[in-house]
């Protein structure tokens, strides 16, 4: 059963999310009012707090929350699909990201 309950964009554009005293890289690929697709070779685990720098037309920062870890193997070792939860919104307006 789908639980999505905003329209997803699908984006590609350069991250950088931010927990404790780490960096980690990443792309975005999904976007939505409240949440942000990324995928990355590193991983971080549910419940953790992050601050995401997303760097599209304009450099866009937000406060999240990993919701969900998928783990794929890939060419060159291991990949991670992460989602993002922010409770303030406003990711996306009406024009979309």
């Amino acid at each position: 059963m789908e639980k999505r309950e905003e329209p997803r964009y699908k984006i590609d554009a350069t991250a950088e999310v931010r927990y404790r005293n780490n960096i980690i890289a990443a792309r975005a690929v999904e976007i939505s009012a409240h949440g942000l697709r990324i995928e990355s070779t590193s991983s971080l685990r549910p419940g953790i707090k992050v601050e995401v720098t997303l760097f599209l037309k304009k450099t866009e920062r937000f406060f999240g929350i990993i919701q969900w870890v998928l783990t794929e193997v890939g060419k060159g070792g291991l990949n991670y699909k992460m989602g993002i939860y922010c409770e303030e919104g406003g990711l996306i307006t009406d024009n979309g990201p």
